[in-house]
């Protein structure tokens, strides 16, 4: 069946292709066509080949990104003009690199890995409070990201998972006896941290995470992904290289790239399905019962990955290990109702019909229909009655849901905040967007300030994190 819709689909593409006519990217922007070959994959990889080698590469990586650009000038290019302050290499520090960062009294340490098109800047403000907290902290640049947007067209997510294993081999060294290892992924990036932790109970040579810390997991994403593999084997046909990209849009965004590939929507594909096929041969072998313990955040609402996918295919196959699970629910109050889809607000109800028997579930959610405060509400496993705790946090004015992109930055980020922070500006300040003027006349789409870029309980997160992370016995 899904074959023959394959073939259906390659047949209509083709039609289209045929009838809107040949295309090239020959005449295309410098960031639609130049090519990287300084970037890692796991083919540089050789038995003497460390951490500090990925680095070095990393700088020669940017530093012909700035030949490069400076080579071909363009006045639109935005975030890849040269001297743009959009443009990540006129900051210090860059934060589309790895980030080191070393505490002054050691307790553990921590490897982060961001999300698919975005960067390490993602979870900085997280690896800056922790590096207070004593961990030895490295937010890890994925091969094809955070240089520009072709990185996309070539990158593997078996790239992305070899610089991983490097990061983490690399954090091990610097522990002392007793000193945990921690991981915290973000959306792809979760998925590559689960990854690692069930190669890791195999592996010898990998050293073992104790706990896991999830942002907005990608555990299922979307049915078209699985198609991108043969779109993408036809648009490398000739004269058809600009179908390789599902989305060419303005690059303005400093730290994520808005354009899009069909190689990345099929590595998430499959890095989803490794991850998913993985877990459930170990469920059944019995294999998960030493499995770290995770705690994980995810909006209810998320159009990125399906929150249904987070509980089934991920949290329900984990043994009894204090594991716990922290939904952000919808804004509840009763001003809002009338205009939330039917579907919307029964879709905590149906995706929790019953208490998890071996895991903690929470949501964050009003403290009553009447007010737009909020409180945790824990359920332990198996019980059918919540706890309730005040949290002193209330829904921004207007906001009436998380999404994916929200959760890892706090409501400051100088970037994505609904209140940025003023000591620190990287060229835009995307989170507080609220234009008002006439249609089609910016190059941003008109619903592109409707999305929230921030997490009003990024302090309920981070406390929780602190909490999590200083359950273990560390020096």
């Amino acid at each position: 069946m899904l074959l023959k819709l394959n073939r259906v689909i390659f047949l209509w593409i083709g039609c289209i292709s045929l009838l809107g006519g040949c295309s090239t990217l020959k005449n295309a922007e410098p960031w639609y066509r130049i090519s990287l070959d300084e970037e890692f994959t796991r083919s540089d990889l050789r038995d003497d080949y460390r951490w500090p080698d990925y680095l070095a590469q990393e700088e020669r990586l940017f530093a012909q990104l700035r030949r490069e650009l400076a080579e071909d000038p363009r006045d639109n290019a935005y975030r890849f003009n040269i001297h743009s302050p959009l443009n990540s290499l006129n900051h210090q520090p860059n934060w589309n690199r790895s980030f080191v960062l070393k505490p002054q009294h050691l307790r553990g340490a921590i490897l982060m890995i961001h999300g698919l098109s975005d960067s390490p800047y993602s979870v900085r403000s997280l690896g800056l409070h922790f590096q207070q907290q004593g961990f030895y902290v490295i937010g890890l640049r994925l091969p094809g990201h955070g240089t520009l947007p072709t990185g996309l067209l070539t990158t593997d997510w078996r790239d992305w998972a070899a610089a991983v294993e490097l990061a983490a081999k690399e954090l091990h060294q610097h522990l002392g006896e007793n000193q945990p290892l921690f991981l915290l992924g973000y959306s792809a990036g979760a998925a590559l941290a689960v990854n690692y932790a069930l190669e890791a109970q195999h592996n010898t040579q990998l050293p073992k995470a104790q706990k896991l810390v999830l942002i907005s997991p990608m555990f299922g994403i979307s049915f078209f992904a699985s198609f991108t593999k043969n779109l993408d084997l036809i648009s490398r046909l000739p004269l058809m290289s600009a179908y390789r990209w599902t989305d060419q849009s303005p690059e303005y965004n400093p730290f994520k790239y808005n354009s899009f590939t069909l190689n990345a929507g099929w590595q998430a594909h499959s890095l989803v399905k490794q991850v998913n096929h993985r877990l459930q041969q170990e469920k059944k072998r019995d294999n998960l019962r030493g499995f770290p313990p995770v705690l994980g955040f995810q909006s209810l609402m998320d159009s990125t990955v399906h929150t249904q996918a987070v509980k089934d295919n991920f949290f329900d196959l984990l043994p009894a290990n204090h594991s716990e699970l922290v939904i952000f629910d919808i804004n509840r109050q009763q001003s809002l109702a009338p205009l939330m889809r039917p579907t919307t607000n029964t879709q905590l109800s149906k995706l929790f019909n019953k208490v998890p028997a071996n895991y903690q579930l929470v949501k964050i959610a009003n403290s009553n229909p009447t007010v737009d405060q909020v409180s945790e509400w824990r359920y332990q496993p198996g019980a059918d009655t919540p706890t309730e705790k005040p949290l002193g946090l209330a829904f921004p004015r207007g906001v009436y849901s998380l999404t994916h992109i929200a959760l890892p930055f706090p409501p400051d980020d100088p970037t994505y905040g609904l209140q940025p922070r003023t000591d620190e500006f990287y060229g835009i300040s995307l989170g507080n967007l609220d234009f008002r003027g006439e249609r089609n006349t910016l190059i941003i789409a008109q619903d592109a300030n409707q999305r929230l870029n921030a997490n009003p309980f990024y302090s309920y997160m981070q406390q929780r994190m602190d909490e999590w992370l200083g359950n273990e016995s560390i020096e």
